[in-house]
Parts: C-alpha cells; sequence; structure tokens
C-alpha cells in the first residue's frame, strides 16, 4: 500500500493530467473525473490540492501552472549514480563517480521533488535531507523506480 505522501502525489499529478486534457469550470467536474479513475476524494480534498499546486481559475476555467520540475534529468545521471542508502530517518546518502556529485545534485534539484529539502555534494558523494522518514521512504521508492536499481 503507497503510503499517503505518494497517493497524493499520484491524485495530484492525475489533477494536473485532467486540467491539461479537457477544461473544467468546477471542482465538482474535477471530483467527479476523479472518482470515476477510483480516487476517493471530497471537495475540501480537491480544494486543497488545486491550492498546493498553484492551479488558479482563469476565465472561469481551472489552469494549471507551468511545468516547474524536470524528473527526466535525474534519469540521465543514472549511470553515474553507484549507490542510494539512508544515512538516519532524514537523510540519503549517494555514491557517486568519482567528480560527477555536483551535477546529479543539480539534477535532483532540478526534479523539484517536495520531499528534497537540501542537496549537499562533494566531489563522489551526495547528501540529501528530507523532512520526516515518509519523505525519506518516498524518496528511495522514486529512485527506485526511476533508475530501475
Amino acid at each position: 500500500m503507497p503510503i499517503e505522501r505518494e497517493y497524493q502525489d499520484q491524485r495530484r499529478k492525475t489533477i494536473l493530467e485532467l486540467l491539461s486534457s479537457q477544461p473544467m469550470k468546477r471542482q465538482i467536474e474535477i471530483g467527479r473525473a476523479l472518482r470515476k479513475l477510483g480516487y476517493k476524494v471530497t471537495q475540501s480534498t480537491i480544494s486543497r490540492d488545486l491550492e498546493a499546486m498553484g492551479v488558479v481559475r482563469r476565465e472561469g476555467v481551472y489552469t494549471p501552472p507551468p511545468p516547474q520540475g524536470d524528473a527526466n534529468a535525474i534519469g540521465k545521471m543514472e549511470e553515474f549514480i553507484r549507490r542510494v542508502r539512508n544515512a538516519g530517518p532524514y537523510m540519503l546518502v549517494f555514491d557517486a563517480s568519482p567528480g560527477m556529485a555536483k551535477a546529479v545534485a543539480v539534477a535532483l534539484k532540478s526534479a523539484a521533488w517536495p520531499e528534497v529539502v537540501g542537496v549537499v555534494a562533494e566531489d563522489d558523494t551526495l547528501f540529501v535531507a528530507t523532512d520526516n522518514v515518509y519523505d525519506t521512504r518516498l524518496l528511495l521508492q522514486r529512485l527506485k523506480r526511476l533508475l530501475k536499481t
């Protein structure tokens, strides 16, 4: 079972996909579309999601914000990432190819994932801080899916 933050991220991604594919004028329309896709949502959940994602209503239609992150950038760094491991409840340590940790850090920051609070890179080591244990776990799951390790 996915953790709550991962479910929330999936739901929000789905909302953005829905708004990109068809104009919606009311939150009830968004709710119906989400329920058809299997999400259990209330109007207040939708309202909070829209606000958190920066979705605004322009000319009577909900409009998604321009994309902020590039998750593909970290995928391009796969060959330079040797290992990712936990270093306590709020930190991950990346072992990278010599001289490549800073490039991996830039790619990770450009992904703009909400779980990443801070990144510090040396020559071949990268430290990534998160807010809590759940964000650390979610970040590890994302990386495993993306890097296929």
